[in-house]
């Protein structure tokens, strides 16, 4: 049962996009108790890297059977939960195994995805695409919700790589040019995104961020003028 519906949300149409919200509530209540509360669920995270690997997010066929957007929606619904310590009461919370276990085997992947599609974007200097912009955001979001309230071990190690991809994002803000018609709000949206991943590294991550200081402190300082 899980796996078929797995691959419905993978590939399902993002025109019916009322019927697909509907039936995600329904997934985030079973991801909520059977893999986060319950750590069932084994197979979830490998399925999950066959589909990505053979989106079009990865595989750039425009054919592909498993939409981009479907892919990383999926896997903000999984992470999702982790954005809260689950158990707020013990010192020093290990990150969860669910957790380690996505951050290796999909958001690793997800950073290279980041950098390579933050070069495209940023290519196109007086033309914003819509689409790029879009998987930008889900990306970002995706790891936020990996680093606000845990350290995965395998992000840890590559903290100033994709640091520098966010500065890139934000470097590249023009506000004369927000228009809601040409796609920059999403570009906005991605650097508020941004933002919040570097509050959530300053708040509680310090440690693993302590070079990184000024170059961030120095993006906030360019955004407040």
């Amino acid at each position: 049962m899980h796996t078929v519906l797995i691959f419905f949300f993978f590939s399902y149409s993002p025109k019916k996009i009322y019927i697909l919200q509907i039936t995600f509530l329904q997934f985030r209540m079973i991801i909520t108790v059977g893999f986060v509360k319950e750590n069932a669920w084994p197979e979830l995270i490998p399925k999950l890297r066959t589909v990505f690997e053979s989106s079009n997010l990865i595989s750039q066929n425009a054919h592909s059977r498993w939409d981009a957007i479907n892919v990383l929606t999926i896997l903000h619904t999984i992470i999702r939960p982790f954005q809260y310590f689950q158990n707020p009461k013990v010192p020093r919370e290990p990150v969860p195994a669910q957790l380690e276990s996505i951050a290796e085997i999909l958001v690793i992947p997800l950073v290279v995805t980041l950098h390579h599609n933050v070069e495209k974007a940023l290519s196109f200097q007086y033309k914003i695409q819509f689409d790029l912009e879009q998987v930008l955001l889900m990306i970002c979001k995706c790891i936020y919700f990996s680093v606000k309230s845990y350290m995965p071990a395998a992000l840890s190690a590559i903290l100033p790589s994709f640091c520098q991809d966010l500065f890139q994002i934000l470097n590249s803000l023009n506000l004369e040019c927000a228009s809601p018609d040409n796609g920059y709000l999403l570009r906005l949206k991605t650097a508020k995104k941004s933002l919040y991943i570097f509050r959530a590294l300053v708040t509680h991550h310090q440690k693993h961020v302590n070079k990184l200081l000024p170059n961030i402190f120095n993006c906030a300082f360019k955004l407040s003028k």
